[in-house]
């Protein structure tokens, strides 16, 4: 006796509405599509098949988040069809979301005896526009600018979902001309995915032929392990991959933080301190804009390790790689580096919130 019919679902994101609509109907000549979009207060859920088939349903929510949308309106879908005997689906999610933000989530709900049993996912898939990848990436864009916004306090900037998506992604879908964008995509795009540059190349056996696996790609972008993949340098792009068992020093990361994050580079990774020997201290630039947060504790010894990405003038990377080295810990001073322990480090309000 044969087995239930699993519900097959890839997933696109992307960061450009039209790229999404544009992708999302050529992949219906293949397979059902299922598009997402946020409102102030409701999911709008438009459903098409290849022969013309569909339907679209409007689900109000009680808080406008996409926690909320995905138990109240997205799973909710999944199951039906899922019920219903279909058997292949590229989920379109709403603009600006991450993918990261919502696969792990689903794929937990398709464990045995979950509401989405019957389903799987078989690919994450980010769509991107070379043509303006370069300004997404090295200028600090607010979502907010772009009418991306998902709510009110979303301070994420384009560069900042993009470097995510690309790192998580299973298949990078790269429309355009422009070389330098390429070029950056190369360099922040994991040696084990997929690129495709061509809407033709997007065929149901893409989409649906495979098995996303969460964890694979959960490590491509965590801070403690994503890695320096590198790329084409013909058009100036460049990548540092910065990496040592020290701290940094507090006092001179506070002062000197400027140096780490220039114009018309991005970065991505992890550090440690003396003063918070046991926190993962996470790392992110778009734009001259530092981010940092932390990512919980070590699993293994410390380490510090930044990924830069730039272009152009190769003295800013001497410049970065110099300034790394100058504000790490130096043997001698971490001959008293417990010192720091329990001490005040000055970056209270770098980490807020932490011990």
């Amino acid at each position: 006796m044969e087995g239930p019919v699993l519900l097959s679902i890839s997933v696109l994101s992307t960061t450009d509405p039209l790229l999404r609509d544009v992708t999302s109907l050529c992949a219906g000549d293949g397979t059902d599509v299922l598009v997402c979009d946020l409102r102030d207060a409701s999911v709008l859920l438009h459903l098409a098949r290849p022969d013309g088939s569909g339907w679209e349903r409007e689900v109000p929510l009680a808080h406008p988040c996409l926690t909320c949308s995905l138990r109240e309106a997205v799973v909710p879908a999944l199951a039906e069809l899922a019920d219903r005997g279909d058997g292949a689906l590229l989920l379109a999610l709403p603009v600006a979301v991450e993918p990261l933000n919502v696969l792990p989530a689903l794929d937990d709900l398709m464990s045995p005896g979950e509401v989405l049993h019957d389903c799987r996912l078989t690919a994450s898939v980010h769509a991107v526009d070379l043509s303006t990848a370069a300004r997404d990436l090295l200028d600090h864009v607010p979502l907010a600018e772009r009418g991306l916004a998902l709510f009110e306090e979303d301070e994420r900037c384009t560069g900042e979902v993009l470097m995510m998506s690309l790192g998580y992604a299973d298949v990078v879908l790269a429309l355009g001309e422009d070389t330098l964008g390429s070029d950056l995509v190369e360099h922040l795009r994991p040696f084990d995915t997929l690129r495709v540059d061509h809407l033709d190349d997007l065929t149901p056996d893409l989409l649906l032929g495979g098995t996303h696996d969460v964890d694979e790609a959960i490590g491509r972008v965590h801070p403690a392990s994503t890695a320096a993949w590198g790329g084409p340098t013909t058009h100036g792009v460049w990548t540092l991959d910065l990496h040592s068992e020290r701290p940094f020093h507090p006092g001179r990361l506070a002062d000197r933080v400027g140096e780490l994050a220039p114009a018309g580079t991005c970065a991505r990774g992890c550090f440690w301190l003396p003063s918070r020997p046991r926190t993962v201290c996470t790392w992110e630039v778009n734009g001259s804009t530092v981010s940092v947060g932390t990512a919980g504790d070590w699993e293994e010894d410390p380490r510090t390790h930044l990924i830069v990405t730039g272009v152009g003038d190769p003295g800013v990377r001497e410049a970065v790689e110099r300034s790394f080295a100058e504000i790490l810990m130096s043997e001698e001073e971490l001959r008293d580096a417990l010192a720091w322990v329990g001490a005040d480090d000055g970056l209270a309000d770098w980490f807020p919130g932490a011990e």
